[in-house]
């Protein structure tokens, strides 16, 4: 539709574009447009085109909802200025209008920090992530109403690439640039990343900091991802506190998972139920439909549970089949069906859940007394769990069991498992006796050793 612009630089701003600019970036959009519009109505032909290309801008800020506007002042501008087609602000504009039509729209080289924010912003429309944060890495010196939405873009293209913390981080830096009224929903983009980055405390420093937004559904946002946030450094009743007064499918979503590390697995089942009705997808409803089914498997409903668990684990669109597969193992664990329990370990392996596979695996064949073989797969999920987590942990615990058992085959990794478990199993656990227990036997044969060498 339009010429492949050239490294060619607009001509600096005159006096009102500059007011209008400096509106801009103060937040005033009402009185930006309405001078932008003054201006583009200059019987100078130069004049009008560059507040057409402003008033592009200012439209392409509403994306989709506004693609017709960007793309008539486009049009606009170049009939007052043709020259304008071959410059990077204009060929950057018009590829982003493109990419909001769905049609294919290739970036070039710039070094015009706004065009390029503007090509990157296309790319991401098209999925092209990789180009679009090359290009953002390029972007400096933007005006202030550019300049934290391209942190904000950012942010959300390393959020797609899995690079939780790096969008964090980037949506920390939006979040000082960008104007009051839309800090709130930017705190609310960098909690998210950082509770996907399993950083729980820096999630609710920024929710703390920033406060609530004003509007309903803002605030039950915001009292999910700062419940999630409380789960995540161990405290459910605050999680619980927090989401007071809350509704909507997150916030009941929340709510049961926090009444689940209570143990509460009644009123569990009930916020679960809740969440299911108020899911606004299928994608939500199954999220939903898998946290009912463990809190029915925890209250003993092992049919309803497993009818559940079968259905999400044979959905291919179930992004956490392999949970819902591990989740299956447990289930006939507790029913004391080793056979199905094994079959299910190996579907949960397969699916990718491997370390929680393993450790069922290591269950199956200890009750049946193959001790070698239980060990080999403690071992393995000890390595591939995160250290201190609950599988991580019965792993270890399991595996120094095995080890005393076998007689101290190796009183070294007996020592080294037992240490390594005891800074995670709290005083008051009876696995804490046991494994001071064989720690102490350890440290005796190998002190027998060393006397005997």
């Amino acid at each position: 539709m339009f010429a492949c612009p050239l490294s060619v630089p607009l001509v600096k701003l005159a006096g009102p574009m500059r007011r209008a600019e400096r509106l801009l970036n103060e937040g005033r959009y009402q009185q930006a447009y309405r001078a932008i519009l003054r201006e583009a109505e200059s019987p100078v032909p130069a004049q009008a085109a560059r507040a057409l290309l402003l008033l592009a801008e200012f439209y392409g800020l509403y994306g989709e909802e506004e693609r017709e506007g960007l793309e008539h002042a486009l049009s606009s501008a170049l009939e007052e200025d043709p020259s304008l087609a071959e410059t990077p602000l204009f060929g950057a504009l018009a590829r982003y209008a493109a990419a909001l039509r769905g049609e294919e729209a290739s970036a070039f080289a710039t070094e015009d920090p706004r065009a390029a924010y503007w090509l990157a912003l296309a790319e991401y429309y098209q999925g092209r992530l990789a180009s679009a944060l090359e290009l953002l890495s390029q972007v400096r010196g933007l005006p202030p109403f550019l300049a934290w939405r391209a942190w904000d873009l950012k942010g959300s293209v390393l959020e797609e690439l899995g690079r939780f913390f790096e969008a964090h981080s980037a949506y920390r830096r939006a979040l000082e640039l960008a104007p009051p009224e839309r800090r709130p929903e930017i705190a609310l983009h960098a909690a998210a990343a950082a509770l996907d980055a399993g950083r729980a405390e820096a999630a609710r420093e920024v929710l703390e900091r920033v406060g609530p937004p004003a509007d309903e559904e803002g605030r039950d946002a915001w009292r999910e991802l700062y419940a999630r946030a409380e789960l995540g450094l161990g405290n459910p009743e605050g999680a619980l506190a927090v989401l007071e007064g809350g509704g909507g499918f997150g916030v009941e979503l929340a709510r049961g998972r926090a009444l689940m590390e209570l143990g509460r697995y009644d009123e569990a089942v009930r916020a679960f139920g809740r969440a299911l009705e108020l899911a606004p997808d299928e994608r939500e409803r199954a999220f939903a439909r898998h946290d009912l089914a463990v809190a029915e498997l925890e209250l003993g409903h092992l049919a309803a549970a497993e009818e559940s668990l079968k259905a999400l684990a044979a959905d291919p669109d179930y992004p956490h089949r392999g949970v819902a597969a591990l989740d299956l193992a447990e289930l006939y664990y507790r029913h004391a069906d080793l056979e199905a329990t094994e079959r299910w370990a190996e579907e949960a392996i397969a699916l990718g859940q491997v370390a929680g596979g393993k450790l069922f695996l290591g269950h199956v064949a200890y009750d049946r007394m193959r001790l070698e073989e239980a060990l080999e797969h403690y071992r393995r999920t000890s390595e591939l769990a995160p250290e201190g987590s609950r599988d991580w942990l019965v792993a270890q615990q399991m595996a120094v069991e095995i080890l005393a058992q076998l007689g101290y085959p190796d009183p070294y990794e007996v020592l080294s498992r037992a240490e390594a478990a005891l800074r995670y199993t709290p005083a008051t656990d009876d696995w804490h006796g046991v494994l001071e227990l064989y720690a102490a036997r350890a440290r005796e044969r190998i002190d027998r050793g060393r006397v005997l060498n």
